[in-house]
């Protein structure tokens, strides 16, 4: 309990009467945070906080890595610029020794505010201070960490680019003619000719490989699905481990604007709500292994085992399985050809700009395509979106069809199919048949393709029982499927067919393909590893061999 004896020869209270320092004592709550410790990260909700004993450092992420921006000391308080402006916190605070702070929310504060002028002058006078070092880092913006040189036009370049967009890298890009790549890094002014993504994560030092052999729970694939079972296992004690082949996100992560999505009243970005859940698992433990690919599944249960593509195994006592889908491939006469070279399957932010006064056509009548038609509306001199159905109702939400309606730069054709493209080096007309059997050929700056799904489950080599399209039979159907279940009991709502492997998001069969279902699913489903986990003899639980990521 914070007494008024404590707080009274601080400087926030040099000029406050007795009463309210006393108003203040019984409002605040007394958090005690041991050494390197985080009292809160970057994007909470915002407190106001008196620091009575400890220091602690103040970090904010900056191009991908945390950087330390000032400390505080004994005496100092903080936290009101976020609760002036309404914001969440702009950086996170770790204790460099151990803390005591008095706490207040945010109704405190303000009654503070209102009643005590000294106490009022005291904050402002902090605020200008902070808002002056805001307004220099802002001057001096983050250094981009490396520059691209190479040809827009280039599949390479494509790649290299959308994977640091995706993993919020700054970095600078300057044209030139040729496939070839170089990349040449800031830090040391080392270069990489057409490096593979996996190197240039390395070569960031991006996480790759994994820390230990064992783990509670393996996670494969960091899709919206993914990225919560991470959450939460890492966040319930479970040694987790979440690998990706390429960057946080999945497709969702891809989505321009995700607009009826729970909590977030104006929208938000695949690409940002992947960030926040990437940054979130981490701080909760969990390891994030990127630009790996699991090739294989086998095991008994309770010791699963994952080889990653350089032939590393990792064991697990339990799997989620959430690699998500791929987009099909249009079946168009040279389509393979203009891959990354003005075809692309999903909407990667990278392009947006280079559409700008362009013609893109969209093949597909999905939310994804919608949610891209209307991004690229915002560049482009002219959206058409192309679907084989006859109307968009059928397969998009209403509040998309509505707005692309209302949009006067997209338009929407019916009852069509690409049939071919051609090109030079790059993609530059499309032929579409229409439903009374004409073709016609028109230009084409881009195509992005949107046409339905295909699991990304060949890996797994039958090791799990999956549907003729290659969709994760869970449940009673993963039973049905063979009726080989070793249990007494039945599979667990989203189980495979083999104990202890679930399968959540897009991959598994009958899922609703929504990233809140999918979240949903991937949260849902450690409440049943953790159910798993305690059928199994203690003498094989992982004990931890290393302290958990931060």
């Amino acid at each position: 309990m914070i007494a008024p004896a404590e707080l009274r020869p601080l400087r926030l209270f040099a000029q406050s009467s007795d009463e309210t320092v006393r108003f203040f004592a019984r409002s605040s709550a007394d958090v005690h945070v041991g050494k390197d410790e985080w009292l809160f990260h970057e994007g909470e909700s915002p407190r106001f906080f008196v620091l009575l004993e400890g220091a602690a450092e103040v970090l904010k992420s900056i191009a991908g890595r945390l950087t330390p921006l000032t400390s505080y000391a004994t005496g100092d308080s903080f936290g009101e610029v976020p609760l002036i402006l309404g914001a969440c916190t702009l950086s996170g605070v770790r204790a460099t020794s151990p803390l005591r702070l008095a706490r207040v929310d945010q109704s405190v504060f303000w009654q503070m505010m209102r009643r005590d002028e000294g106490f009022s002058h005291s904050v402002t006078t902090d605020m200008s201070r902070r808002i002056a070092l805001v307004e220099q880092l802002a001057i001096e913006a983050p250094e981009e960490r490396c520059t691209i040189r190479g040809d827009s036009r280039s599949p390479a370049w494509h790649e290299l680019r959308d994977f640091l967009t995706r993993m919020h890298i700054p970095y600078n890009w300057e044209e030139r003619t040729g496939d070839a790549c170089e990349v040449t890094f800031t830090d040391d002014g080392a270069s990489l000719q057409s490096p593979t993504v996996r190197r240039l994560a390395e070569r960031l030092g991006l996480s790759d490989v994994p820390h230990s052999t064992h783990y509670d729970v393996a996670i494969v694939g960091a899709g919206p699905a993914g990225l919560a079972a991470a959450v939460y296992g890492a966040s319930e004690g479970l040694q987790t481990l979440l690998i990706e082949a390429y960057a946080p996100g999945g497709q969702a992560g891809m989505s321009s604007m995700i607009e009826n999505y729970l909590g977030f009243p104006s929208g938000v970005s695949g690409e940002d709500l992947a960030d926040r859940a990437f940054r979130q698992a981490r701080r909760f433990g969990a390891e994030v292994v990127v630009t790996r690919e699991v090739r294989s599944l086998s095991g008994e249960s309770g010791d699963r085992r994952l080889t990653l593509d350089d032939g590393q195994v990792v064991l697990a006592r339990a799997v989620v399985l959430a690699p998500g889908v791929a987009y099909r491939r249009l079946p168009a006469e040279r389509c393979d050809d203009f891959l990354n070279r003005g075809i692309y399957y999903g909407a990667a932010q990278t392009e947006a700009l280079r559409m700008n006064g362009c013609s893109v056509h969209i093949a597909g009548g999905g939310n994804s395509a919608g949610q891209a038609a209307l991004h690229f509306s915002q560049y482009a001199r002219t959206v058409k979106i192309i679907i084989r159905g006859n109307a968009l109702s059928k397969d998009m939400s209403r509040y998309l069809t509505e707005r692309i309606a209302n949009c006067e730069n997209i338009s929407v054709v019916t009852e069509c199919v690409i049939a071919a493209v051609d090109g030079s080096d790059r993609l530059e007309r499309i032929a579409l048949h229409t439903g009374d059997g004409a073709t016609n050929w028109e230009p084409s700056d881009g195509l992005f393709v949107f046409i339905g799904a295909v699991p990304k489950t060949d890996w797994l080599n039958g090791f799990v029982a999956c549907d003729d399209r290659g969709f994760i039979l869970t449940g009673p159907q993963a039973i049905a499927s063979d009726g080989a279940w070793p249990l007494e009991r039945n599979p667990y709502f989203l189980e495979t067919s083999r104990p202890g492997v679930f399968a959540v998001g897009d991959v598994r069969k009958d899922s609703v393909k929504r990233v809140a279902a999918s979240v949903g699913e991937g949260s849902s489903a450690i409440s049943l590893v953790n159910a798993h986990l305690q059928t199994l003899p203690t003498s094989s639980r992982v004990i931890l061999t290393r302290e958990p990521a931060r």
